[in-house]
């Protein structure tokens, strides 16, 4: 007859320990196995589709800036509605709507200009601004048919506008080797071309739905191939030579209501879609990549209404999120080009 071998209480303890890692290794192990079951299932835990993919490293946030002196005092001056955002080098220039200013911001100091007070200048809001490589600015008067061009301390120097061919213009670029202005109407649903001096060249484009045309068009960008035209309906995004020629339409059904876009060297676009508040990241027109949405802690937004990209940082016009915010963008790896 077998008797039960009795354990000490220093045994039973051991015993326990033993058969708690025990269980503690089996459930490690176990949720190891599901999630990379779940990866496999699941392209966006793999880097595709996902923020994770290596397009940013991380996100700055900047919600205003330092305003007066040691003699006058000094104040934290907070962004309310900032719509539109352009950078040079040290310098982030910010439209805020909310105040009708546009702002310079010195990201050494952090410290905040007042370029131009917009009231009386501008009908309605500002939609977009272009900084040229001389510091000189321009904006998008909308409801007032026109865009404005100023130099960098602010003084008006030149006015495009054309009463019969610019209605609504939403958007701006400048050809920085030919000279060009090319500015989007948001009304004619087309791009005019001007010279610096103000005469109109020519226009890109017409309203419609097929290759080449467009409908509700919000934003352009320049890339080194062309001009990127964003649109609210028909084809979304579509890629035109700048002498007006249709290269090709980005892949459908991807983005819903582009209100911003910006082309890196490496060809990639960056296309703010207003209804999930997320950036959208193409390469040769395919998705590949999608960063943020909606929430306020960093790298995430609400109501992106402009983006720029100045030597390898992505900057975003976060604007119910009252601020700005930046992020160093990943030279493209030709890995990450994989369909979604």
């Amino acid at each position: 007859m077998c008797q039960r071998k009795v354990l000490t209480d220093e045994q039973a303890n051991a015993m326990n320990r033993s058969a708690t890692i025990l269980i503690m290794t089996v459930i490690v192990f176990a949720i190891a196995g599901c999630a990379s079951l779940m990866n496999a299932r699941n392209p966006a835990a793999n880097g595709q589709n996902n923020a994770n993919a290596g397009q940013v490293v991380f996100w700055e946030t900047i919600d205003g800036g330092t305003q007066g002196n040691a003699v006058i005092g000094v104040d934290h001056v907070r962004f309310v509605r900032p719509v539109a955002v352009a950078a040079r080098g040290n310098f982030i220039y910010v439209v805020d709507a909310g105040k009708d200013l546009v702002y310079r911001y010195a990201r050494d100091f952090g410290t905040l200009t007042v370029l131009k007070d917009l009231r009386s200048v501008v009908a309605g809001e500002v939609r977009d601004i272009y900084v040229d490589g001389d510091l000189s600015f321009y904006i998008t008067d909308t409801d007032g048919g026109r865009v404005l061009h100023f130099d960098p301390d602010g003084n008006l120097v030149q006015v495009f506008e054309d009463k019969r061919n610019l209605a609504r213009p939403v958007s701006i670029i400048v050809d920085e080797t030919s000279g060009l202005i090319y500015i989007a109407d948001g009304f004619n649903d087309d791009v005019m071309i001007f010279n610096r001096l103000g005469a109109l060249q020519g226009a890109i484009g017409a309203r419609g739905t097929d290759a080449g045309e467009f409908t509700n068009i919000q934003a352009i960008a320049s890339g080194p191939d062309g001009i990127y035209v964003a649109c609210r309906l028909g084809h979304r995004v579509q890629e035109i030579s700048r002498d007006g020629d249709y290269i090709k339409s980005f892949e459908a059904n991807t983005v819903t209501f582009p209100l911003a876009i910006v082309v890196d060297r490496d060809k990639r676009a960056f296309v703010a879609d207003y209804l999930d508040n997320t950036i959208k990241v193409y390469a040769d027109g395919r998705l590949i990549d999608r960063l943020g949405g909606s929430g306020s802690t960093p790298g995430r937004f609400k109501r992106i209404t402009g983006m720029w990209l100045d030597e390898g940082q992505l900057y975003v016009a976060d604007s119910l999120n009252e601020r700005i915010q930046v992020a160093r963008i990943m030279p493209l790896n030709d890995s990450q080009v994989t369909n979604p």
